[in-house]
């Protein structure tokens, strides 16, 4: 559950810290009092998108805290674990309850982080954790339930059969794989031939060239020296003369040098290390003369090789520059080419083999297709009459909800065979429509919060929000949403954000939403209300601007009536099934 939430300039709100508890809370406020911020900053560091327009005026970062009590069952505690996120904290207030922190922060600059246990997380993944912890159900929920696009999904989610639907996801993907293969091939098939002949072609003129690895870095090396012999040889000669050939050599020097200090060593041992390294110098020099005369000796100058160098490098840029790859990269190309024959070779023997995959493929697809089908069909039944239930509870007594499968159009899909299709019949005497046809918004808020009702006992998570999903109704009906909702909070921790006193007088805590201007500078503010403060706020609800005494008698009516509904609610929980 979420046990505290600690806004910083987000839009009208400076610093807001607010502590949850379990059961039904309720927001109420003027329209525009800003509810709605509250629930965009929870949204927020539950992973939600956001931009720059967010971070109230005046300031350069923004920033949403969340605190999580979770029980040891809950699926977000594995999940970190997997994850490595770091252990949730044992609370002082529940042993067997752990703590979860959530962090998001925004930027003016356009940056956003995101933070699960102080550890920095990508935006993907704070939404995957928001999804397990915290359910929020708008009062425009009800477009979805219009949309029969979005009514398999829910009845889905009703029949809890995930190993069903992924069963038919992965089948369906291998019978789309093998199929996208057989249409390459059936495509490459139709010019097999010619495209044979034009690899063959390609891979002799590759081949002819006998390219080897490296060939081009040592041909041009070898150019070089064959296109400057001439200056190479002139500086090889100047070299030679040098060291070993004119009158007074280097060689002849260093070693007159070296027996000049040998020979007054003994007057001074200091010398002696220096006349080792000279008469070494000399030695050396008398080896690199050697290895110049050789290099002299097998230098070519030898026009006809140089042509041949010329000629075969330009074959190399010329089929480079025809592969539009680099001369390096030819070999690589042939390789390519070769594998292709090959499988053109043996188009024919693996389009068998792909026939027979394929007929296996789409038969375990169907058969999978069919179990989910009969999961749904049978989940259909149920869910009719649990929404028909749930809606003898909003006043509706003689409706009827009807959820049939539809064969899919188009071909088979990763989500089965089947479409599913809502109707709805508010009144005893009128046919069954689907909910777009229905024109009541106070019939639509009951039969989207009906389903929402219907599907919270499948829902991994242990906080939900409405906000405001009573729009359109009143009076009994808007009485009978807030006992739904105070009967949801008996297994999970539920907020609600309201206009109605009806639904307000439910809740087990009341946080009054405020807007107020000083200095030019509006604020939004939450306040927990009393026992007093809260019948004040309801009579407010029910009178206008000028609370009257009648009014504050209907409210404390109302929470008497409420308390002990609630209390009915809670000793029908506790009752043995």
């Amino acid at each position: 559950m979420l046990c505290q939430l600690i806004v910083e300039n987000i839009a009208l709100i400076p610093h807001m810290d607010l502590e949850f508890n379990t059961g039904l809370t309720i927001l109420t406020g003027e329209t525009g009092a800003g509810k709605s911020i509250i629930i965009d900053a929870l949204s927020l560091v539950l992973g939600e998108r956001a931009d720059t327009t967010l971070i109230r005026s005046g300031t350069e970062r923004a920033t949403v805290q969340a605190c999580f009590r979770l029980p040891p069952s809950h699926a977000a505690i594995p999940w970190l674990r997997e994850k490595a996120l770091g252990e949730p904290h044992h609370t002082t207030h529940n042993q067997t309850e752990e703590e979860l922190f959530l962090r998001r922060v925004l930027s003016t600059n356009g940056r956003s982080r995101a933070f699960i246990n102080e550890m920095p997380v990508p935006l993907t993944t704070l939404a995957e954790l928001g999804a397990m912890l915290v359910e929020i159900h708008g009062q425009h929920d009800h477009q979805t339930l219009l949309d029969p696009n979005a009514h398999l999904a829910i009845l889905d989610e009703f029949a809890n059969h995930p190993d069903r639907m992924q069963a038919v996801k992965n089948h369906f993907e291998r019978w789309h794989a093998i199929t996208t293969e057989q249409k390459n091939i059936r495509q490459r098939q139709t010019d097999a031939a010619d495209r044979q002949a034009f690899l063959a072609f390609q891979l002799r003129e590759l081949e002819a060239a006998d390219l080897k690895p490296g060939e081009m870095v040592e041909l041009e090396r070898h150019r070089s020296r064959l296109a400057h012999a001439t200056r190479l040889a002139q500086a090889a000669k100047n070299a030679l003369d040098l060291l070993l050939e004119n009158a007074h050599p280097a060689t002849t020097l260093t070693g007159r040098a070296a027996s000049e200090l040998e020979a007054v060593s003994e007057l001074d041992p200091s010398l002696e290390p220096i006349a080792t390294t000279v008469r070494s110098l000399q030695y050396e020099l008398d080896d690199a003369g050697e290895r110049v005369r050789d290099y002299l000796e097998a230098l070519e100058v030898d026009p006809a090789q140089l042509e041949f160098l010329d000629d075969r490098l330009d074959l190399l840029r010329r089929l480079a520059r025809k592969h539009r790859r680099e001369v390096e990269q030819l070999p690589a190309l042939m390789q390519e080419w070769h594998q292709e024959m090959e499988q053109l070779e043996t188009a024919e023997e693996r389009e068998k083999q792909l026939d027979q995959a394929c007929a296996e493929a789409k038969e375990a697809y169907l058969q999978a297709a069919g179990h989910l089908g009969q999961s749904r069909q049978a989940a259909t039944i149920r869910l009719a009459q649990a929404v028909e239930h749930q809606l003898q509870d909003l006043h509706m007594p003689n409706a009827r909800f009807v959820a049939t499968l539809q064969p899919g159009k188009g071909e088979p899909r990763h989500s089965g065979q089947e479409d599913a299709l809502f109707q709805v019949s508010p009144n005893p005497g009128e046919p069954l429509k689907p909910l777009h046809l229905i024109a009541s918004g106070g019939e639509l808020s009951r039969i989207t919060l009906a389903i929402k009702t219907t599907l919270a006992h499948f829902l991994p998570v242990s906080t939900l929000i409405f906000d405001e999903v009573d729009v359109g109704v009143g009076g009994r009906v808007a009485a009978g949403i807030g006992a739904k909702m105070a009967h949801i909070a008996q297994e999970r921790q539920v907020l609600a954000i309201t206009h109605l006193p009806q639904v307000a007088a439910w809740g087990m805590h009341h946080l009054k939403v405020e807007k107020s201007t000083l200095d030019n500078q509006t604020t939004v503010t939450v306040t927990p209300l009393t026992q007093e403060t809260r019948i004040e706020e309801l009579a407010r609800m029910l009178a206008g601007e000028q609370i009257t005494t009648p009014a504050r008698q209907h409210a404390q009516e109302l929470l008497n009536m409420c308390r002990s509904g609630t209390e009915y609610l809670e000793a029908l929980q506790n009752l043995p099934v």
